[in-house]
């Protein structure tokens, strides 16, 4: 998987389906955008950004500037960013460009800074808000999503042994098990009382850089040249830690120290005499609260003519940068635990049978070495070949192939040589074929162009109608312990209805081969059940025209065979009844979708033409059908491969 593909797939992904309840409904407090609703669902790494920067940590237009130039950097890194902010007291995350224009020129005289104790009455009285560093944890934390990024958390006030000026920044770092993501306290505060503050919250602190030195916002290190009890190098260092804490289910934040950028720090001293001053300034204006820190960081701006905005920029942007790294890099770490698991959980799956339950041919193929076939009775030259084949059968022996040696195919032959030889080619797989004395093993002659196209097939398949419901029945406990079934068009109607009756009971997912453009549609006329178990089916481009026109798509009419952009629209339209839809395409490909693919077969949101080698059909069907969980199957898009 290449994570930084994340936001490409995202792109795809934005064709909501309004049955998954993506939009929150009106009475809901806490709206996510379709980007922050799909990474949920699909485990993709989100890192959660805060807003009172935005409201009331630049002037206009910087702060936009800022917020836009974090958001792209996540991107970059392969993460998906989510704003937090509050509109008309509807709380959002993931905010659009709209929302951050809103809040970048709102009046921060209106605008509520938005801490813990502020959200509910700014969500009653329907105004809007910056969120703080401890109001984004929280909500992030209600949302699941375990790291955020910002420039610098509030701490310890100075003087705050007089005012008792703490920013709730720290309690909410103390109880709420949320990553922050910073260059440490913001320099005009008490950095030494805050780190005193924090470890009697039990708050681990971590150092990301080279030293064990506690940044100081804008300045690598502080005047006093505090440090820190734990340093990592990198954020790989520092995502095995974050993993440890949740595992742990510690009820505490991680806080994450990054230096800003060597480039944009500022002097210690320098930046020590301009606290100073902006400190002295406001003390003469009786500025206090929440109003001190929007107050200093712009009178340090005027004094330092521009540079503490300029270091402000650069350190969030860094920062971001570093929980984008660590958000990827935990969700890498917890898809491999979740695949680990899944792998463990396949291994005991795959003891049970995976059942496929279809057709057993011997196959005559003819093949015409003219490049035109006429029907006036002439004699073309050409060349045949016989061999065991089947749909159930061939899919079968495929699987057996890829590894999954306990398949079953559930069929009939006959009590002849033919019957003989598909028994043999399977193995193992042929204990559930019966042999019945009465009957021809099934025959079908295919005739096909010079190109490799069919032409048209004759066939002798009346033994079909003995896979009957009786048949199945007698071998009902492969089916119910079966760990997927995959039927074929072959099968009769009432056969078709009686297994998802049966894969609706055990709860277990269908495959459906069409096999030809006569039987595409028989799933869908056996049983509403199919509904509730049909997330796999495979027509080539005919079949699929004619399962959308079933399913009420327009399709082309009157078209011998339909392009790859039909074949796409009309796959597309289809996968909103069925999770995932694959068409083959002869000639032109093996395999012609990616699908966005889910853990528990919700629905897929688009479907992207593209084609492969054989190969690698042979791995996608591996990866569906023993059931690895991934966030989505992802194969490179290639420009063509012909069989």
């Amino acid at each position: 998987m290449q994570w930084l593909n994340s936001q490409r797939l995202l792109k795809a992904v934005k064709r909501i389906n309004l049955l998954n309840n993506r939009n929150a409904s009106s009475n809901c407090k806490i709206i996510c955008s379709s980007d922050i609703e799909v990474a949920k669902k699909n485990g993709l790494p989100i890192v959660a950004l805060e807003s009172t920067i935005i409201t009331h940590g630049m002037p206009y237009p910087d702060n936009l500037k800022t917020a836009i130039q974090v958001e792209n950097t996540v991107k970059k890194k392969g993460a998906i960013p989510a704003t937090i902010g509050i509109l008309n007291g509807q709380i959002h995350v993931g905010l659009n460009d709209e929302q951050l224009q809103t809040l970048a020129k709102s009046d921060s005289t209106k605008t509520i800074k938005c801490s813990r104790r502020d959200i509910s009455t700014v969500v009653a009285q329907k105004l809007n808000g910056g969120t703080t560093v401890s109001a984004t944890m929280l909500i992030s934390n209600l949302l699941d999503l375990p790291i955020m990024a910002t420039g610098g958390i509030g701490g310890v006030h100075r003087g705050a042994e007089k005012s008792f000026d703490i920013s709730t920044d720290l309690l909410e770092l103390g109880r709420t098990p949320v990553a922050v993501v910073c260059s440490g306290v913001k320099s005009i505060l008490d950095i030494e009382k805050t780190l005193e503050y924090l470890e009697t919250q039990g708050v681990p602190i971590i150092k990301i850089g080279e030293t064990n030195y506690f940044p100081a916002f804008y300045c690598t290190e502080s005047l006093q040249k505090t440090k820190v009890p734990h340093r990592v190098s990198n954020s790989e260092e520092a995502t095995k830690i974050l993993k440890a804490q949740r595992e742990l289910g510690l009820q505490t934040g991680l806080l994450f120290a990054v230096p800003i950028p060597t480039e944009y720090a500022l002097d210690p001293k320098e930046m020590e005499l301009a606290i100073c001053n902006a400190l002295e300034n406001a003390k003469s204006k009786n500025v206090s609260g929440k109003n001190v820190t929007p107050f200093l960081l712009e009178e340090l701006n005027k004094i330092t003519h521009g540079q503490s905005l300029r270091a402000n920029m650069a350190l969030i942007e860094n920062n971001a940068s570093v929980a984008a790294e660590i958000a990827v890099n935990l969700a890498k770490k917890c898809f491999q635990s979740s695949l680990n698991d899944s792998v463990s959980k396949c291994i005991l799956t795959s003891q049970r049978n995976p059942i496929v339950i279809g057709g057993a041919i011997m196959d005559t193929t003819l093949q015409v070495k003219e490049s035109e076939i006429k029907d006036d009775g002439r004699t073309h030259a050409g060349r045949s070949r016989e061999n065991c084949g089947g749909v159930g059968r061939n899919i079968a022996n495929a699987l057996i192939n890829l590894g999954l040696n306990a398949t079953r195919l559930i069929s009939v032959v006959g009590n002849d040589q033919p019957g003989k030889a598909i028994i043999k080619s399977l193995g193992d797989g042929a204990q559930t074929v019966e042999q019945l004395s009465n009957m021809n093993t099934a025959r079908c002659t295919v005739i096909i162009d010079y190109k490799g196209e069919c032409r048209f097939a004759v066939g002798e398949m009346e033994v079909f109608s003995s896979i009957s419901p009786h048949l199945v029945k007698k071998y009902q406990s492969y089916v119910e312990n079966s760990s997927f079934i995959v039927l074929d068009g072959n099968l009769p109607l009432d056969t078709i209805r009686y297994v998802l009756d049966l894969a609706t009971c055990s709860k277990i997912p269908v495959w459906y081969e069409p096999t030809d453009v006569n039987k595409a549609t028989k799933v869908f006329k056996a049983k509403s059940q199919w509904q509730n178990v049909l997330h796999f089916i495979s027509p080539n481009r005919n079949e699929l025209s004619a399962i959308g026109k079933y399913l009420g798509i327009s399709v082309p009419d009157n078209k011998l065979s339909i392009d790859l952009e039909e074949v796409k629209t009309i796959a597309e339209q289809v996968a909103e009844f069925i999770p995932v839809v694959i068409s083959t395409l002869g000639s032109q490909g093996v395999l012609n979708l990616i699908i966005i693919f889910y853990r528990s077969f919700v629905k897929p949101l688009e479907v992207i033409p593209f084609m492969i080698k054989k190969e690698n059909w042979l791995l996608i069907l591996w990866s569906f059908l023993a059931y690895i969980p991934p966030y989505l199957l992802f194969l490179m898009i290639q420009k063509k491969h012909t069989m």
